[in-house]
């Protein structure tokens, strides 16, 4: 049967001659979209089939829509950093139909009223589609179901106490020490939600740092070895121990660490519900480009040895870490320049980085480091499974959402932080002038073209939608 039987109106969308991702490998056929969802996908086109608009994505790759597991748009609180217009925009141009923004904002999203103002505020400005992490620390340990009801996915707790005169900006993010930590993940434990940790061991840095000043180890490289790779493994080690204790579906946010990933696959083959997540920066630069850029390649954890980096391929390539996100966190300038004039724990940590994630990731397939294929897995499907999207989002097939992002492989150029849509464009040091292989080509929400000849359309400016649930796996 063809399509013109089947179907004898205009629809939506039609992405015909793609090469998609489903089922673990690529296929070739005619996308049909209706109503912001995938219709069909059939192998031959009819004359009679029309549609609003048609792609040919002859000689490209079609994505489900990736999704950042892992950005700060600062809004509210910090909109001079980001904002979810400017977010949502950079989001589009990297890529990406969907975010999961993190709760450390001013307020944080520790309580319904302040998750309800923060949806409203996206719903008015975002182009593409968002949840929310809701924040779990000590001091809201036994408010964590109601966010729940209000649709969070997933929460977030950072393992040191709130910097002091910041208590209100860091409430319900935190826990002092693992005396507090064990009682929350014993609250945590009487839900059925994901909880992800921040892991670096606040005591082992705050000693570390004393150690180095006393020295007068001043220089960028303080960054790094004030926050040793130790710190983060203890950490890991720490949580995957009262998981087992409690319960606690757990999920490592940002790893870094060879040895940490190893306590995490050891973990997952005992049968503990973990997930662990890194960031493209991990697997790409190392701690040599602190020496050279200073503030502008300065994040948490930091950047590792080369050693490290090469080591940590490993664990994405066996499926131990099956995340990667852009723990997209912009600054402005003055932010960072501040550990260039003074010290570099003066400066702001985060990288504005979610518009070069993916041609980033893509260039390590053109290096031979993965294959096309992880890509999706990585920065799509595996995310919608872990938390629960699976199959509305995260994967072509009939009935899915019908967000995908378009690439072509082959496409070489180099990046210029001046194109970008991030507020944080100024900070982008460290990614200016690299030259990449993969670019993005079109970024489709839902049936809506976000993005298509180098441009995004900003025109659909609260388009995007709150993606409430907690969905079980």
């Amino acid at each position: 049967m063809k399509v013109g039987d089947i179907i004898k109106k205009p629809i939506q969308l039609i992405i015909k001659n793609a090469t998609y991702f489903a089922a673990d490998k690529f296929n070739f056929g005619h996308i049909l979209v209706e109503n912001g969802q995938i219709k069909e996908i059939v192998a031959d086109l009819s004359n009679e089939m029309a549609a609003e608009t048609v792609i040919d994505a002859a000689g490209k790759h079609v994505f489900p829509g990736l999704v950042d597991c892992h950005v700060h748009f600062r809004e509210p609180g910090y909109i001079h950093r980001e904002d979810f217009f400017s977010g949502s925009c950079a989001a589009a141009a990297g890529g990406f139909t969907m975010v999961f923004d993190m709760p450390n904002v001013n307020p944080p999203t520790f309580d319904v009223e302040n998750l309800q103002k923060r949806i409203a505020l996206a719903e008015a400005k975002s182009l593409v589609d968002f949840s929310f992490y809701g924040a779990a620390g000590f001091a809201n340990r036994c408010a964590l179901q109601p966010l729940i009801d209000a649709g969070v996915f997933a929460f977030k707790t950072f393992l040191n106490p709130a910097p002091k005169g910041k208590e209100d900006v860091f409430f319900g993010l935190t826990v002092d020490d693992d005396g507090q930590l064990f009682l929350l993940m014993q609250e945590m434990a009487k839900t059925k939600a994901r909880f992800v940790f921040h892991c670096e061991n606040y005591e082992l840095i705050k000693s570390m740092e004393k150690l180095l000043c006393e020295r007068d180890e001043t220089g960028f490289d303080f960054h790094y070895k004030s926050r040793p790779a130790v710190a983060e493994v203890e950490s890991v080690a720490t949580v995957i121990a009262f998981a087992k204790a409690t319960g606690v579906r757990v999920g490592i946010a940002h790893i870094t660490v060879p040895a940490a990933c190893a306590l995490v696959k050891q973990a997952k083959k005992e049968g503990m519900d973990i997930i662990a997540e890194t960031c493209f920066q991990y697997l790409i630069y190392d701690e040599s480009y602190i020496d050279k850029w200073g503030p502008y390649a300065k994040c948490n954890p930091p950047l590792r040895s080369q050693k490290q980096v090469e080591e940590l391929w490993n664990y994405v390539v066996d499926g131990t870490i099956s995340m990667v996100g852009s723990d997209h966190a912009p600054f402005v300038r003055e932010e960072k320049e501040a550990g260039i004039s003074g010290k570099i724990w003066q400066a702001s940590s985060g990288l504005a980085s979610i518009e070069v994630s993916l041609p980033l990731m893509l260039t390590q397939v053109a290096k031979g480091r993965l294959v096309l294929e992880q890509i999706p897995k990585l920065m799509s499907e595996n995310i919608c499974k872990n938390f629960g999207l699976y199959p509305k989002k995260g994967c072509i097939q009939p009935g899915a959402d019908a967000d995908f992002t378009i690439i072509d492989a082959a496409a070489s150029h180099t990046i210029d932080k001046n194109t970008f849509y991030t507020k944080g464009k100024d900070i982008d040091e460290l990614f200016d002038g690299e030259q990449v292989q993969g670019k993005v080509v079109y970024t489709i929400g839902r049936g809506r073209v976000l993005f298509a000849d180098g441009r995004v359309n900003e025109g659909f400016a609260g388009s995007g939608v709150f993606v409430g649930l907690w969905a079980e796996e």
